[in-house]
């Protein structure tokens, strides 16, 4: 039988794309933080961008080639754990020099954390099997240290002088919550402009 000439598949460059892991939540949630951003535009006008994203949790952002099996590594990296309540606790503030982020904060981060680390192919850590939903208790058994801050965005890139425009925070205090039995993976031509399209999900059991 006659070899085949591998040499001729180098040929043909893989397409590299940027893939976005995220945690989508309720659609309860995503009414609720886009009448959040409405709000918020009200008060001192908000870039396209921004009242145009949908609410969701990044996890990872990264480039890696088509046969990059992103999904396959994810499966196997969260083997064990189980779906778990995310809950909302209210708003908080990234600031970047002469602008700010206006996001919701979780009043479980940990599990998300660990999510984002094992979604990671650079991550070697192994997921905990978790029988159970995740409740206070855990948190405590968690570690403390978080490498990341897992958080709805309301609006980024705040103008310094817009963002003291906004008078009553309190309609961002936000205690909503949902059941994260899924991740979502999303990917696009790297260096498009296109619009991310949804590729694969990894349910948790």
């Amino acid at each position: 039988m006659a070899k085949k000439n591998t040499a001729q598949l180098t040929l043909f460059p893989e397409t590299v794309y940027e893939y976005h892991v995220l945690l989508s939540p309720g659609d309860a949630v995503i009414a609720d933080v886009d009448a959040m951003k409405q709000q918020l535009h009200e008060m001192i006008g908000l870039e396209e961008f921004n009242r145009n994203s949908i609410a969701h949790i990044t996890l990872l952002k990264m480039e890696g080639p088509e046969s990059l099996n992103l999904a396959g590594h994810i499966r196997a990296a969260i083997t064990g754990l189980r779906k778990f309540t995310v809950r909302m606790a209210g708003h908080d503030i990234f600031e970047h020099g002469n602008t700010k982020t206006l996001y919701l904060k979780l009043a479980n981060p940990e599990p998300v954390a660990e999510l984002a680390q094992l979604a990671n192919p650079k991550s070697r850590r192994a997921a905990k099997p978790i029988t159970r939903q995740t409740n206070i208790i855990d948190q405590a058994k968690r570690p403390k240290k978080l490498h990341m801050i897992p958080h709805i965005t309301i609006a980024r890139t705040i103008a310094e002088a817009d963002f003291e425009r906004i008078e009553d925070f309190s309609s961002f205090d936000y205690t909503g919550e949902w059941v994260c039995d899924r991740i979502l993976i999303r990917r696009r031509v790297a260096g498009s402009n296109r619009i991310f399209s949804a590729w694969k999900e990894v349910k948790l059991g």
